[in-house]
């Protein structure tokens, strides 16, 4: 069996969680009508608390190395002054490298940043990278309306290109109130949000100013990846994207993915899409697939192609040594 690496699983920092969740989307999507507004189901946040419990699902899964990362569904930051956001981040981080020093052979991990501050996003980020050694960060979709690729944070992609190291882009919920019915902001709204990161951050240039930068899309890229065909036609008809250095399906394998798309055949077209390279096993944990080297195996793919998703892929792409 090869090494097997969960790309995308969430932690959460308890003090991090109480001064944000309230401001959350996902608790204000539970709120709606007059509700309370609803914590994390408990068995979930157990499992985002409780490291043994981890471990334990983890040997369940038949998973050798996490990659975790603050669930920043529930705890972003981005709501609050920059100084004490970048307070609360660094308490997260610093939880994150411990959890790391007290299982280094099966947890890697992720930071997070005060990204509403572009020179504190970046201040942070070399101290994640340099002093706790963590191997990257996850950031939101958007921060307060602000795309990703929008000149403001461009100081932020360059200091990543230059530093090297991942970025794991990971919706905090979509505002529109269209959303909250149904509870779609989880299921339309997080593939919507990754689909809008993805265009900024290729219509804006940073892909093309930042070449080789390290970015990660969570659930598969969301929608974009399966439906690129409409962003293809305006270029080919001279009506958006004229700046690019090619259709936009092109910068699709600039990208890296992760394979929480709950349907087998849509990581085989995702397979089609973009270079299996850059796909990586991922459970959303403790959200999404319980099951993750099944679900891998079952694709219509090369076993060799099965096996570099399971790990070695992701082992890559982080600049793991193993």
């Amino acid at each position: 069996m090869p090494l097997v690496v969960d790309f995308h699983a969430h932690f959460v920092a308890p003090e991090v969680m109480e001064f944000a969740y309230k401001h959350s989307r996902y608790a204000q999507m539970h709120a709606q009508g007059g509700a309370p507004q609803a914590t994390v189901p408990a068995p979930q946040m157990e499992r985002m608390l409780n490291p043994a419990l981890r471990l334990k699902e983890m040997d369940e899964m038949g998973i050798d190395i996490q990659v975790i990362s603050p669930s920043i569904l529930q705890q972003c930051t981005y709501f609050a002054e920059p100084e004490v956001a970048l307070k609360y981040e660094r308490m997260s981080n610093d939880h994150a490298a411990t959890l790391v020093a007290q299982h280094p052979d099966r947890l890697v991990g992720l930071g997070s940043l005060p990204m509403q501050d572009t020179a504190l996003a970046v201040q942070e980020l070399e101290r994640v990278v340099r002093d706790l050694k963590l191997h990257g960060v996850v950031i939101g979709s958007e921060v307060n309306g602000l795309q990703l690729g929008d000149p403001i944070l461009r100081p932020f992609w360059r200091k990543v290109a230059e530093l090297g190291t991942t970025v794991f882009i990971h919706p905090q919920g979509n505002p529109d109130p269209k959303m909250v019915k149904h509870k779609q902001m989880i299921s339309l709204g997080q593939p919507l949000e990754e689909a809008f990161a993805m265009s900024s951050l290729v219509y804006e240039g940073v892909m093309d100013e930042c070449p080789g930068v390290k970015i990660a899309i969570a659930h598969g890229g969301g929608y974009l990846p399966f439906y690129t065909g409409r962003h293809d036609h305006l270029y080919r008809s001279g009506l958006a994207g004229g700046h690019l250095k090619g259709d936009f399906s092109s910068y699709l394998p600039t990208f890296h993915y992760d394979t929480v798309l709950f349907n087998v055949d849509m990581l085989e077209y995702l397979a089609v899409r973009v270079p299996v390279s850059n796909i990586m096993l991922a459970t959303d944990f403790p959200f999404g697939e319980k099951n993750p080297v099944g679900f891998v195996k079952k694709a219509r793919i090369g076993q060799a192609e099965q096996n570099a998703i399971l790990g070695a892929n992701a082992a890559a792409f982080l600049g793991l040594k193993i």
